[in-house]
């Protein structure tokens, strides 16, 4: 990323965390409060090192000021009860202000995740989302969206320790110019001693990235190719093969802790022994007039200014590396929100009479070409079975019918009006497409087939009787409320099928495809499968992609899509 692209990634942060979190300003207040309370409270503790000296306490002082406006003498003990009441506010107050920015990045990494799930599920495109690997969305909505929460807290605790040390770095100057000189002089070297450290971070926040990412799809590809993996006794290798990636990316979160580590920590080092050399070396006291209230006061200024710049350094290097890794989540967020907004705005479609595909043009990323000018038309009360040779771009138009896909040239109208007029939600409500392998969830059966709509159940069993899926149900331990396995593990290929019809009658859609939706099961049981929706949608539209006999000897109408791409003049039948 450059920096005009990181400056944007977090304004884009910020600007979600603000619209998100309206707490966020109440906590940088009390923080900008906790930095003065800190900074008035050492002020206090200056006198002391006059008093300790035998002389007394300076009357233009702040603290004595202050005790004297109270009534109270401005004595060493009331001095020292003055700097602990301010230190007490300070570290109470800053309890306050990072207890409330860590609740509110924490609760930013829920709206992070939960949003960007939900513009996956609801808004981006198909299209987009078949152009990355699985593991590459975890990692925007897992890694990516904690890198994004985490960076609030960080640049928010930078903001308050950058002006701690700016009050701080002002005190100096006012007690010593010289000193304050050399403070820079010194800051400068440690500078460019540490800029290297920024770089190497750099490059290990990009390959903790690369290597989360590349773990966590290993790791879900092992999972979901399980049975493949033990049929091929390939157990040892894709173990040893996420324990060496894992061990690469451990490996590279402790290298880039103990960077932070050196950054935080090592100017305070170099520092004290400065001071310490300075304070023994004779010829260097009587140069500075280093007195001994002098060299305490500066003794305490700078023991807290240097760490407290050792500190933004690292904050500082952990912006910049999270920022130069990462990648907008709230991109992803907002990107189609808007367009998909804007759809569900379109008009309703209504009961759907008639669908015509009118010189559909489609072919994929690689430019092969999967429809070619294909016509068709499909209408109430009708059945049709769409045949051909793989490839030939059935499920193709059932994706364009439902619009995760565009056609490249020609339209798809829904009672003659274009699909892109009509609202996708509504139309998707009232086009239910059943998959040839059913979407299974770790949950009970019921809420398997409901799959988040209200229905009673009698007429979920109503459905489950259509699918043929009623009397195994019934048979399970606890029936309608038996837990389903994850993907369904617990079930047959054609219980799943049966499982996937059950949930589109549900629906009562007023087209019903159905992509190679029975083709786990036994004859008698798809026959009969098969005979029930036609039954139960006879005055509506079903469309059946298969290669079964029995199927295309049942619908009213078989159209061969392999005979259209092959020749794009062929003429298609279309219903009267």
């Amino acid at each position: 990323m450059t920096v005009l692209q990181q400056l944007q990634y977090l304004r884009a942060l910020f600007a979600f965390a603000f619209r998100n979190s309206p707490l966020l300003p109440v906590g940088l207040v009390l923080s900008v409060v906790s930095v003065f309370l800190e900074l008035a409270a050492m002020a206090s503790l200056m006198p002391l090192a006059t008093i300790v000296a035998g002389g007394s306490a300076p009357r233009e002082a702040m603290v004595v000021r202050v005790l004297r406006f109270a009534g109270i003498d401005a004595t060493g003990d009331r001095i020292l009860q003055f700097f602990l009441l301010l230190f007490a506010c300070r570290i109470l107050t800053q309890l306050i202000s990072q207890t409330l920015t860590i609740y509110l990045s924490r609760r930013m990494l829920l709206q992070l995740t939960s949003q960007a799930f939900s513009a996956l599920i609801f808004d981006v495109p198909v299209k987009v989302l078949e152009q990355k690997s699985i593991g590459y969305f975890i990692g925007l909505a897992g890694d990516e969206a904690s890198r994004a929460s985490n960076l609030i807290a960080v640049i928010s605790q930078f903001l308050t320790t950058a002006l701690l040390a700016a009050l701080y770095f002002a005190a100096i100057v006012s007690y010593s110019v010289v000193i304050a000189f050399a403070v820079l002089v010194f800051l400068a070297v440690t500078f460019l001693a540490l800029f290297e450290s920024f770089r190497v971070s750099h490059r290990l926040g990009v390959r903790q990235v690369e290597q989360s990412h590349s773990a966590g799809s290993l790791f879900l590809d092992a999972l979901n190719g399980l049975r493949s993996v033990r049929s091929f006794s390939a157990e040892k290798y894709v173990t040893q093969s996420y324990y060496g990636q894992m061990h690469g990316y451990v490996r590279t979160l402790a290298t880039i802790d103990a960077v932070a580590l050196f950054a935080r920590l090592g100017p305070a080092l170099i520092l004290l022994g400065s001071v310490a050399i300075l304070s023994a070396w004779p010829a260097a006291r009587e140069s500075f007039s280093l007195d001994l209230p002098f060299l305490v006061t500066m003794i305490i200024l700078l023991m807290r200014f240097f760490p407290i710049v050792g500190q933004g350094l690292n904050l500082a290097l952990r912006v910049v590396a999270d920022a130069r890794a990462g990648r907008d989540v709230t991109q992803i967020i907002g990107q189609y929100q808007a367009t998909s907004r804007a759809g569900s705005s379109r008009s309703n479609v209504g009961a759907i009479e008639r669908i015509e595909a009118v010189d559909v043009h489609f072919q994929h990323l690689d430019g092969k070409p999967v429809l070619q000018g294909f016509n068709a038309r499909f209408v109430k009360g009708r059945s049709y079975a769409l045949i051909g040779v793989s490839g030939s771009g059935k499920s193709t138009f059932l994706d364009l019918l439902l619009g995760f896909f565009s056609p490249a040239k020609g339209a798809i109208l829904v009672n003659g009006r274009s699909s892109d007029e009509r609202s996708q939600g509504d139309l998707r409500g009232k086009i239910i497409l059943v998959a040839q392998d059913a979407a299974i969830f770790n949950d009970t059966m019921e809420s398997n087939l409901c799959l988040g709509i209200e229905a009673s159940h009698t007429e979920v069993e109503r459905a489950c009787g259509i699918a043929c899926i009623h009397e195994f149900i019934q048979e399970m331990p606890d029936g309608y409320r038996t837990i389903l396995n994850y993907r369904g593990t617990n079930l047959s290929g054609g219980q799943k099928q049966r499982i996937g019809i059950a949930r589109a009658v549900l629906r009562h859609p007023d087209v019903l495809l159905l992509d190679e939706s029975t083709s786990a099961l036994d004859a008698a049981t798809r026959e009969q499968v098969v005979g029930n929706l036609l039954k139960e949608f006879k005055d509506r539209i079903v469309v059946f992609v298969t290669h079964d006999a029995f199927v295309m000897s049942a619908v009213d109408e078989v159209l061969d899509l392999s005979l259209i791409r092959n020749d794009s003049t062929a003429v298609v039948p279309s219903v009267a």
